[in-house]
């Protein structure tokens, strides 16, 4: 359900999914989430849509973005059969970001106990931080899946010390895909695994 693409890395995946590909959702996924638990789809209709949210804070403060339905900004899918993949890049400023799923708990975070984020900490405020420059609006590498009834992600917006207001830009590219269980999956074809946030943040060393 995440990825964040470090520059260095190369990669020959197209950025999105596209018409005819082929996604697999891992059996981690909740029960509350049976319509795309361990299920296996393809991607029958897919659509572009650009969508910019910006947010002014003052310095040291900041702001929890929900994009889900209920009391968030509404950018979560509203049918079973659909998935929104989103990809996120920030505009340049003087912020960074945590992810936080389910909402009290740091999607990056270190195996130790104590070495999670901790706003009140000068060292771990920064630990699991997402930067502007980490994924910039021109070139996105943070990416998100969101699905139907799937729990609040929320995003931290964080501006940091030294300036007396900053603004916060994200610029999303949702791509909206229309999900076909129905087709079976070809044997020559391996599909895109689509994993739970939690078993990534909840991945330990072995």
């Amino acid at each position: 359900m995440l990825e964040l693409r470090p520059t260095e890395v190369p990669t020959t995946r197209p950025k999105i999914l596209l018409l005819d590909h082929w996604i697999k959702f891992s059996d981690k996924f909740p029960d509350t989430l049976n319509h795309v638990k361990g299920r296996t789809a393809r991607i029958a209709k897919q659509q572009q849509v650009p969508y910019e949210l910006s947010y002014l804070l003052k310095s040291g403060c900041y702001y929890d973005l929900d994009p889900s339905n209920e009391a968030g900004e509404a950018i979560y899918p509203y049918a079973a059969q659909s998935l929104y993949e989103v990809l996120i890049g920030f505009k340049p400023g003087n912020y960074m970001c945590h992810l936080y799923f389910p909402a009290d708990f740091p999607v990056y975070r270190l195996d130790y106990p104590t070495m999670v984020v901790n706003l009140n900490n000068a060292k771990l405020k920064y630990l699991g931080a997402i930067k502007p420059e980490d994924s910039p609006d021109t070139d996105p590498r943070l990416k998100l899946y969101f699905v139907y009834k799937l729990t609040p992600i929320i995003f931290r917006l964080i501006v940091l010390e030294g300036i007396d207001y900053e603004k916060i830009t994200l610029n999303l590219l949702i791509n909206r895909c229309s999900m076909d269980f129905s087709t079976p999956l070809p044997p020559d074809v391996k599909p895109k695994p689509i994993l739970y946030l939690t078993e990534i943040a909840e991945m330990r060393a072995e």
